[in-house]
């Protein structure tokens, strides 16, 4: 057993100093911004209940740099219970947007409701690319125009792009550790996609900020295949299209089109979403993305199984590298005052991953946006 655990976080260590490697001396492309843009760009919103949002993502949309003749805006709003929809028709009558509203009904069931949403913007728009974010999400004014100059410049097929978590300061201690612990650990897993992407080997992504182009989510036929899993509009997505070349699957990193949301409020919410997340691996039909679900599963138990037999020089070697890339992921976010609390969150870390990959083999519903699904 010993050499087994301490095989798994030897082999863990290298993987982790393969990944630092690979982000340290990542330099990111240029972005020409005299190339000429003629093509057009659908941003596709998916929103239930974002009343509290949405105002403050369609503004970051009004001051975007790129000429709004290359851009429209379709907001899907989901049966929205709140007043999302009257906010977005009360924009577009000040708005120079080309902003359009959908509205989904009762009429149109779907296992996946995000996947609907996008599905029915594609049916309806006749863009040359495809991107996509939540309600709740800001967007800086380059975004756009950044990622647009990629797919003209490097041609690829699809854009992972980064994603990263608003710092909310607060006098509560426990407020503010938890807000920090969710920065952590979700920067470490947008840029750990992003290194996969970067070994030609696609495996996760975000949804709040992913881009394609529309004939090529036609010619995979879009979400066909998953329709059965609410979750998924985004890996399973690119990993049909890696299908096609994984080298055509692009990460832009670059804080022009870095995406920020809001950290999850509560233990429950928080729960509710990586149960919903954990869930997507075990339907994973690609190779290499199983395999690190399940090798990430291995490590944790080891951790735990090192921490509580003594094993330290092993666990020791894990934290160590795994701290430099951490503290390397913070200071890309601008987050430099989040490496004094990764410790406590590395000692914490393989308990949640060992619980929510149990948890994922077991009942797979959860609540979402008010919603039970699976």
């Amino acid at each position: 057993m010993e050499y087994f655990i301490e095989f798994v976080l030897a082999l863990y260590a290298v993987f982790c100093f393969a990944m630092l490697y690979t982000w340290q001396t990542w330099r990111a492309k240029p972005l020409y911004e005299s190339v000429q843009k003629n093509e057009k760009i659908a941003v596709i919103i998916p929103v239930r209940n974002e009343a509290e949002n949405i105002l403050n993502l369609l503004q970051d949309l009004e001051n975007q740099e790129l000429n709004k003749k290359n851009f429209e805006v379709l907001i899907v709003d989901d049966q929205s219970t709140d007043n999302t929809a009257e906010l977005v028709k009360s924009f577009k009558s000040s708005s120079s947007l080309d902003l359009r509203l959908i509205s989904i009904s009762d009429e149109m069931p779907h296992a996946s409701p995000k996947k609907r949403a996008i599905s029915t913007a594609i049916s309806q728009t006749t863009a040359d690319y495809i991107i996509t974010t939540d309600g709740d999400c800001r967007v800086p004014s380059s975004w756009l125009d950044a990622m647009l100059s990629h797919f003209l410049i490097y041609k690829p097929l699809f854009i992972s792009a980064p994603v990263g978590f608003h710092a909310v300061k607060s006098e509560d201690f426990w407020a503010n550790l938890w807000n920090r612990a969710q920065q952590i650990e979700f920067s470490s897993l947008i840029v750990s996609g992003a290194v996969a992407i970067r070994w030609g080997k696609p495996n996760m992504c975000s949804g709040a900020n992913i881009a394609y182009k529309r004939e090529t989510f036609l010619a995979v036929n879009g979400f066909e295949g998953n329709e059965q899993l609410a979750s998924g509009d985004d890996e399973f997505l690119m990993h049909k299209i890696a299908n096609l070349n994984p080298r055509h699957i692009h990460y832009l990193k670059s804080k022009k089109v870095t995406v920020f949301t809001d950290a999850l409020p509560t233990l429950g919410a928080f729960y509710q979403q990586r149960k919903r997340w954990a869930s997507k691996w075990t339907a994973y039909t690609s190779i290499w993305p199983k395999a690190i679900a399940i090798f990430i599963f291995l490590v944790n138990l080891a951790s735990i199984i090192a921490l509580f037999k003594g094993y330290w020089l092993p666990f020791i070697s894990r934290i160590w590298v795994e701290f430099l890339l951490l503290g390397a992921i913070q200071v890309f976010f601008g987050r430099i005052s989040n490496i004094l609390y990764v410790p406590l969150i590395q000692l914490v870390y393989p308990f949640y991953v060992v619980f929510f990959g149990m948890a994922s083999l077991g009942n797979k519903n959860y609540i979402w946006k008010e919603r039970t699904l699976r």
